[in-house]
């Protein structure tokens, strides 16, 4: 008889959990998407606007848009990021259930609910900024030295893919920094009346020697990530992707509760 690895049941009994839910798992993501075409809409009525109002001055031009358009894809990102709580809140309750409620998208949009969802995202935003700049910084002085040298390299094949390989570095180390708060947005779901930074704590305790388990399933998906480039619909290995990555932090969390 065949033993499975623990990525591979987690991905069986996502596969089942989704088998009567694929339809509203797609809808769940396509609403999820939605502020990310209306970031993307804003910052380019403001570059025509900006071109109208100053159009034989390109440097007021890409100062107004990268200070107004940065600006307010920021805030408009920021405002409506419980949506994504929302979203991982219904693959979250899905895993138990197998019956995705997508009223649950704008559940954190209630009253009593939205600041407090608004809080804790800053705070994971803020927790992330410092190590990823970190993370990111040889992408960043690469780039910055190339393009201040310029010549024949810069946009070359090699420095292509020299940066490709940084990027894919600086990626994956971000992640697995990231993963001590693996299970933030689902310890949410379990215990609403935590504040903000017994969130974070609680996450670091659930995901104490577990952040390796953690990075297993989140590679075991990059040929699934690869064939979206040729193959694959993204539209169904996101969906499938969250509700392992969601069913994961489940038995992450019971796991904690039955050592102790």
């Amino acid at each position: 008889m065949i033993q499975l690895s623990a990525e591979a049941i987690i991905k069986q009994q996502a596969r089942a959990a989704l088998k009567h839910n694929h339809v509203r798992a797609i809808i769940a993501l396509i609403i999820t998407l939605i502020p990310l075409y209306m970031i993307d809409g804003t910052t380019t009525v403001i570059s025509c606007a900006v071109a109208k109002a100053v159009p034989d001055n390109e440097t007021m031009q890409g100062i107004l848009v990268y200070g107004l358009g940065y600006t307010a894809e920021f805030v408009i990102g920021f405002m409506l990021s419980p949506v994504i709580n929302g979203y991982i809140r219904a693959f979250y309750r899905n895993g138990y259930t197998h019956n995705m409620d997508l009223k649950d998208l704008f559940y954190y949009f209630e009253n009593g609910r939205y600041a407090k969802t608004l809080g804790l995202n800053i705070r994971f935003i803020l927790r992330m900024l410092l190590p990823m700049l970190l993370l990111y910084l040889p992408l960043i002085v690469y780039e910055a030295v190339c393009s201040y040298m310029g010549g024949d390299f810069y946009g070359s094949v090699i420095y292509c893919d020299f940066f490709f390989l940084l990027a894919v570095l600086s990626t994956v180390t971000t992640t697995l920094y990231s993963l001590k708060y693996f299970t933030v947005f689902t310890v949410c779901v379990d215990n609403e009346n935590l504040m903000p930074n017994g969130v974070f704590a609680y996450s670091k305790y659930i995901m104490k020697n577990k952040t390796g388990s953690a990075a297993k399933l989140i590679f075991s998906f990059t040929p699934w990530l690869l064939l979206c480039l040729l193959i694959l619909p993204m539209l169904y290995v996101i969906p499938y992707m969250t509700q392992s990555l969601c069913i994961a932090a489940k038995w992450m969390t019971k796991a904690t509760f039955e050592v102790e």
